[in-house]
């Protein structure tokens, strides 16, 4: 039986991923679930993203984004650049 590896993602999914949980926790969601329940995301993908640890379509960034009604110029501020 062979362990499933995880493949090498760039800096930035993680990146990504910690300003996905930045905006959740700014909307005021204490963990990812009831942030994926809230917005009919899939909660263990979702928890994936936000972990940096699954690499993240632009079109899935997207859809999350317009479900809380969030620029990709909003997302990729200077909170994005200092993480």
């Amino acid at each position: 039986m062979s362990k499933k590896v995880s493949k090498d993602l760039p800096k930035e999914v993680k990146k990504i991923g910690l300003r996905l949980r930045q905006v959740r926790k700014e909307l005021g969601f204490s963990n990812s679930d009831d942030f994926a329940y809230k917005y009919e995301l899939n909660r263990s993908q979702y928890g994936k993203y936000e972990a940096g640890s699954e690499d993240l379509r632009i079109s899935s960034l997207i859809n999350i984004l317009e479900k809380i009604d969030m620029s990709l110029n909003d997302f990729f501020n200077k909170d994005f650049d200092g993480l």
